[in-house]
């Protein structure tokens, strides 16, 4: 018996909606925070907040787990491009067949490779705060680069264009 693991159809658009507002927000929250330095915190319930074991922490700040943490409005911005990503990568086109299912498992193991090479150049070549910045961003890279490739790919067969082998 097979399984689809993908989402109903219709779930695309709405990642796509997910997506769109979220990548507004985002530039709106960079303005915000550059132009007229705003970041405002909220509090969060954490598993672990800073170094439970004292080590790394600042003089005042009281680290561990099961605290309530500071958290940038950033934290949601990032789980709802995750969710609107995941909806459109993983939804099923109208024609779900063989050859579509084919097609994104190509793409799935080619923008696995492609994220993977990227983040070991970046881990080569980026130090200091901009690496995490650059460690969170892989995984939507990987996301975009899968969504890029497979429509690509998807299209051009719809056009009668070379099969890629």
């Amino acid at each position: 018996m097979k399984k689809n693991y993908l989402f109903p159809h219709r779930f695309k658009a709405i990642g796509w909606v997910i997506t769109g507002i979220t990548l507004a927000a985002t530039v709106a929250y960079f303005v915000a925070s550059i132009c007229y330095d705003w970041n405002p915190d909220l509090k969060m319930p954490a598993l672990f907040d800073d170094d439970p074991l004292g080590f790394l922490s600042d003089e005042g700040k009281d680290p561990g787990l099961f605290k309530m943490a500071d958290c940038s409005i950033f934290t949601f911005i990032l789980i709802f491009m995750t969710i609107g990503l995941i909806l459109v990568g993983f939804s099923r086109e109208k024609v779900e067949d063989e050859f579509v299912r084919q097609l994104r498992e190509r793409s799935l193991v080619w923008a696995t490779l492609v994220s993977a090479a990227v983040f070991l150049f970046g881990t080569l070549t980026i130090y200091g705060m901009v690496y995490t910045y650059f460690a969170y961003s892989i995984y939507f890279i990987f996301l975009l680069l899968f969504i890029i490739k497979f429509n690509v790919s998807l299209h051009r067969f719809n056009k009668g264009g070379e099969n890629e082998e």
